[in-house]
């Protein structure tokens, strides 16, 4: 204790002959301390620091400043900091004692949990949007709300100690050819105007629609036509326009058809669909979503859909539009069974009916559906009926084909091993 006491004297002693370079060493150790701390924030805020906790070089959990990276925010400097921390100095100051929590997170809790975390932010909408709420995001894209903001908040003490806080708009937004998306719109993309102002009001949130703006891995984040879809289908939020109603977001009809067709099938007999063609004479309300949901690789064909009325069908029923009978109306390539068809028989050889072989002599139209149903049918033939000239006898009449009275030219018994 004796010598604690001496050094405290020495220090009293020192101060009451050098007042003044007392001060003076005193303010030197603010500034030293100051100026430390500051460049420990900023050092803790870039995005290279960020990188230690979220390291991987690829889209996904992990690789937020990948991803980030790609981005037009990054290209304008905007950094982590700026979008995950509220306006103003002490929503940044928040931020800072908010990301002691992350770091105790990445020392004392389990990777799990931190991808847990990642997981909800870029999955889940709601739990997004209060990391970024849309102050944030209107904050750079608007004027009102820039000026606003402005007015209300604390932007800085002596020090700017991040980019958002220093951006003052309109100069901010027309140095970067950014439109106010509140008063100005947003240059209509496949004819679409987004309506920001009418999506805010309704208190919609950026995140809903633009969920991944900077860590979706695209240069560019566009919502997905499925997003708008899921929002006025499930959601339906209040006076939102059904999705069938395709000029409420459409302002040119040639905008709502995709410009390339659909393909369903594969090979030479698969079927192309054109929705110019039909759009010159439908609406979009005749198929959809009655007929056809509005989401690709949800319609699903198979041939009893043809005989039952469904899908394409519903017209093409030879009233309303041309018989789906008429196979290479639709098909480059008539479609048929490659397996030959087995009828067998009680106390008699097999029979194995070839479409191949017929389909090389014959159109569908010359059995189909004059002869034959394009459906299986419960009614069963018989040789009495053959030889009056129905079914199979229709042809095999001994004048257009072999007669059917040649029995062992259908009745093949099957080879040993077959």
């Amino acid at each position: 204790m004796g010598k604690i006491d001496n050094i405290q004297q020495k220090i009293k002693d020192f101060v009451k002959n050098n007042l003044k370079l007392t001060i003076l060493i005193i303010i030197v150790l603010i500034g030293i301390y100051t100026f430390v701390s500051i460049e420990a924030l900023h050092y803790t805020s870039d995005p290279s620091f960020c990188k230690n906790c979220h390291p991987e070089d690829r889209a996904g959990l992990l690789g937020e400043v990948y991803t980030w990276q790609m981005t037009p925010h990054a290209k304008a400097s905007v950094e982590c900091l700026d979008c995950h921390g509220r306006i103003g100095f002490f929503g940044y100051m928040k931020a800072k004692m908010g990301g002691l929590r992350d770091v105790y997170g990445e020392f004392f809790k389990s990777p799990e949990y931190k991808l847990e975390i990642l997981r909800r932010s870029s999955e889940n909408p709601k739990y997004a949007a209060k990391l970024v709420p849309n102050e944030t995001c209107l904050f750079c894209h608007t004027d009102s709300y820039n000026q606003k903001i402005r007015q209300e908040t604390i932007m800085r003490v002596v020090f700017t100690m991040r980019k958002v806080d220093g951006v003052k708009n309109p100069d901010f937004r027309v140095s970067k050819g950014l439109p106010d998306i509140l008063t100005e719109g947003v240059r209509p993309t496949a004819g679409i105007e987004p309506k920001h102002k009418s999506h805010y009001d309704k208190g919609i949130n950026c995140v809903d629609c633009h969920l991944g703006v900077a860590h979706g891995g695209q240069p560019v984040n566009k919502p997905t036509k499925q997003r708008c879809f899921d929002c006025h289908d499930k959601m339906k939020p209040a006076k939102a326009p059904e999705n069938e109603n395709c000029m409420a977001c459409h302002k040119t009809e040639e905008s709502m058809t995709p410009k390339s067709a659909i393909v369903f099938g594969r090979g030479a007999s698969a079927v192309t669909f054109a929705h110019d063609t039909h759009a010159a004479i439908s609406s979009c309300k005749d198929c959809h979503d009655k007929l056809f949901p509005m989401r690709k690789g949800a319609t699903k064909f198979t041939f009893d859909d043809h005989s039952k009325g469904n899908l394409c069908f519903a017209c093409h029923d030879g009233k309303k539009a041309f018989s789906w009978t008429s196979c290479n109306s639709c098909h480059a390539e008539t479609p048929f069974p490659k397996k030959p068809i087995v009828y067998k028989q009680k106390d008699a050889a097999p029979v194995e009916f070839s479409h191949e072989f017929h389909a090389s002599v014959f159109t569908c139209n010359d059995c189909h559906n004059k002869i034959w149903q394009m459906k299986k049918s419960p009614k069963r033939m018989t040789m009495d009926a053959m030889y009056e000239g129905k079914f199979c006898g229709s042809c095999h009449n001994g004048k257009a084909a072999f007669a059917s009275t040649e029995c062992d030219k259908c009745h093949i018994e099957p080879k040993k091993g077959n």
